[in-house]
């Protein structure tokens, strides 16, 4: 039977695990992960608005849903787990939870549009950029104030790309489902989700992030999701007392 958790109740930090996994964009180190890494140069073709405005359309938020996930990272010499939950509502709302192998909170971190809100002891730079933190949820939002480049339909395949102040954002869809995106920060450092399977309400059955400077990955694999009633408006703001 799958373990419940009361996302709506505030658990007390384990410190140590905390900063653990935290102090890496939610994640450690992965042995040997940069070895088969591959980086593809930014590209500059034809625009299609009409592309972005399908994309956008068809990778949204919907209805109100609670999902149970696990999640697992690893180091060279310590591997980490434990469970989360993930809760999501249209037009703009969605919110993730990390918790340690005792229900310990690890980590939290809630999106309005484009705005990021995290709790006042977590640091913006703890937590992936906007358009990577929603592409985990399989929703695609272009990154806010990045010019689209490029488009490219292949048969079921859509590419959506875009740059802003040195930094390159690339975004895949495959019959109208977000399947990869990625950053490529102005310092060069490249930044990746990938999504597998679908489950219900067109969820991504697993998520891997991936920072491949630092050589890190985090997996996220579903368990369980349900449709549920609204969301109280202070699940969108983690930490508030």
């Amino acid at each position: 039977m799958a373990m419940r958790v009361d996302v709506g109740r505030r658990r007390s930090y384990t410190p140590q695990l905390r900063d653990t996994i935290r102090g890496s964009l939610f994640v450690v180190a992965l042995v040997g992960f940069g070895a088969c890494a591959t980086t593809r140069e930014p590209t500059a073709g034809p625009v299609s608005p009409a592309l972005e405005r399908e994309a956008r359309q068809t990778a949204a938020p919907g209805p109100p849903l609670r999902a149970l996930f696990d999640w697992r990272a690893t180091e060279r010499d310590a591997r980490f787990s434990g469970r989360g939950a993930a809760r999501i509502q249209g037009p703009h709302f969605a919110r993730i939870d990390l918790f340690g192998p005792r229900g310990e909170g690890v980590l939290s971190a809630a999106l309005v549009g484009d705005d990021l809100r995290i709790p006042p002891d977590v640091a913006p730079t703890e937590v992936p950029p906007v358009p990577l933190l929603w592409s985990v949820f399989g929703v695609f939002r272009p990154p806010a104030g990045a010019r689209l480049v490029a488009t490219r339909r292949e048969d079921e395949r859509t590419t959506l790309e875009y740059a802003d102040a040195g930094a390159h954002w690339r975004f895949e869809f495959v019959a109208g489902r977000l399947r990869h995106a990625e950053w490529r920060a102005p310092d060069g450092n490249r930044h990746t989700v990938a999504l597998e399977g679908t489950a219900e309400f067109g969820f991504p059955a697993k998520v891997v992030y991936r920072d491949w400077a630092a050589f890190t990955e985090l997996t996220l694999t579903l368990d369980e999701i349900e449709r549920v009633e609204p969301f109280p408006e202070e699940t969108w703001t983690p930490g508030a007392p």
